[in-house]
């Protein structure tokens, strides 16, 4: 059956589970919004061509799910390859971009309180 018109669905011929060597959790903690930044350069010869990919991409400050949309890759799978290369000191994390806190209970409530009145 052929694709829909304005079906964005990409096959990958290689699955992402090869990309990651099998493994399905990174070894750091990388939320989509988590701010990365190259320390080396795209052109390094001793990474992959998924490194370089990344690499490319980090040459300024860019979150976790933006390096996703611009590799085609799920967010899930980059976070394996993006901690694997921050354990080689590749990239680095921008110490600002530290999400885990999230919002505020007060904040969330208020936020609850709009959404009912709606």
């Amino acid at each position: 059956m052929p694709d829909a018109p304005g079906d964005d669905y990409v096959d990958h011929p290689i699955r992402s589970y090869v990309r990651t060597g099998g493994r399905a959790r990174p070894t750091h903690r990388l939320t989509p919004a988590t701010l990365l930044i190259g320390h080396a350069s795209p052109s390094a010869t001793s990474v992959g061509r998924q490194e370089r990919e990344v690499l490319s991409h980090c040459l300024g400050v860019i979150s976790l799910a933006e390096m996703a949309v611009h590799l085609g890759q799920p967010v899930s799978v980059l976070a394996v390859i993006a901690s694997d290369m921050i354990d080689a000191g590749l990239i680095g994390v921008r110490p600002d971009s530290d999400t885990t806190a999230g919002p505020s209970r007060e904040t969330l409530q208020k936020v609850l309180h709009a959404l009912n009145h709606l």
